[in-house]
């Protein structure tokens, strides 16, 4: 076994939730049930801003069925509100990765494949404007670094700020900031550092300021950053150190032979350093200065050594204490994940290190085969922690999803 490389577009298991669909008046639009009744303001346009969690990417890729599956689509059914978004059409744009183990899409598809919007989901009011690889600087840049074939696709030019307050929103959720951090993690740092603080506040702040003045007495909730230190497609390199077995997995990983070794360092021992999934691509690489080991050093690249691992988690940290004042500021509910991630990790829900051996589950049921991107169990478990913190700020009575 050789595993391909899982491109990670710089753009992070079905729902048991059955949500019916309709086109009409030439958009894609969730069919939902009654408003709740006394809160059917509140809710009466709902928007929800953010990336590729929010999109609804999964494994890699995106079509319309992970789409619906998003924490976004599944709120707006339980509110009752209309939910149009940008759906793609199969096998995906791009498809996503079906096989852990040898790479494969859906549909056959590569990681180039676009199958571009279902034409039925064109509308001049879209509920989801969440866009694969948007950073903090995003929602206010029509032009920025991160921009994609799929920032032209879902908001045609506009920014997502522009395309939110085209629905007339009453109420938001907005989840930014998780590629602030992502990209340079999974990296270890080898390609750019963290968003600094202070940028990132600016620019959260001009994003809130754009919303809240075009649309007086808008409410909603704002989620905070993971700290992706957290997320499986960064592993111990304890694990490649003290399990043989897990090592020639490794090895089959990156060579195709589990005898064939690939070196580790020494001064990983003792070192307590995260390893990035992305180095099995790395090793794999014959381009000149690609790494043949995995070292910890501080300088070395898709690792996280223990200081860089604070430099992320720190980071986070003030991010999201800047997200929590803004929330406030505004009047918004605000809700952390990372406790939520925590106690899945500590109920085994989330793998501390990849399963080579495993094609469709390789870190458990809560993420999907790229590893940071969550599945639809995981958004399930999203959106009710959600609408807890919804329902505690605004006396709402929404009712959680059902999940096995």
């Amino acid at each position: 076994m050789r595993l391909p490389r899982i491109a990670r577009r710089p753009l992070a298991a079905s729902t048991l939730l059955v949500i019916a669909f309709a086109s009409a008046c030439e958009q894609k639009e969730l069919v939902n049930g009654p408003r709740l009744t006394g809160k059917d303001t509140l809710f009466a346009s709902y928007v929800a801003l953010g990336n590729s969690i929010t999109a609804g990417f999964q494994s890699g890729g995106i079509l319309d069925t992970t789409q619906a599956e998003s924490y976004a689509a599944l709120f707006a059914h339980q509110v009752g509100t209309r939910y149009a978004f940008p759906g793609f059409r199969p096998p995906g744009c791009p498809p996503p990765i079906v096989n852990f183990q040898t790479g494969a899409r859906l549909g056959g598809g590569t990681p180039s494949t676009c199958a571009l919007r279902d034409p039925s989901s064109v509308t001049m009011a879209l509920n989801n404007v969440a866009v694969p690889g948007a950073a903090v600087i995003d929602p206010t840049s029509p032009l920025s670094p991160n921009g994609n074939p799929l920032t032209t696709l879902i908001l045609g030019g506009k920014t997502q700020v522009q395309r939110a307050l085209d629905a007339q929103p009453t109420f938001v959720s907005i989840w930014i900031g998780n590629n602030d951090v992502l990209g340079p993690a999974l990296s270890g740092f080898a390609f750019g550092t963290p968003t600094p603080v202070d940028s990132f506040g600016l620019r959260y702040d001009a994003m809130m300021a754009q919303l809240t003045s075009a649309r007086k007495g808008l409410t909603g909730i704002l989620f905070g950053v993971v700290n992706v230190t957290q997320v499986p497609a960064l592993f111990p390199v304890d694990s490649l150190i003290a399990d043989p077995t897990f090592k020639a997995e490794f090895n089959a990983a990156v060579t195709g032979n589990p005898a064939t070794d690939v070196p580790v360092s020494g001064d990983c021992n003792g070192a307590h350093a995260l390893v990035s999934l992305e180095i099995i691509a790395a090793l794999q690489s014959t381009t000149p200065g690609h790494p043949t080991s995995v070292d910890c050093a501080t300088q070395a690249p898709f690792t996280l050594d223990t200081v860089k691992q604070a430099i992320v988690s720190q980071t986070v940290a003030a991010y999201n204490q800047h997200i929590s004042t803004a929330a406030t500021s505004a009047g918004f509910a605000f809700i952390d994940v990372n406790p939520l991630l925590a106690q899945l990790r500590a109920r085994g829900l989330i793998a501390a290190r990849p399963d080579f051996t495993s094609a469709t589950a390789p870190f458990g049921p809560v993420f999907t085969l790229d590893g940071f991107h969550p599945s639809a169990l995981a958004q399930q478990l999203i959106v009710n922690a959600m609408i807890a913190a919804v329902n505690t700020k605004y006396g709402t009575a929404i009712d959680t999803v059902a999940h096995p």
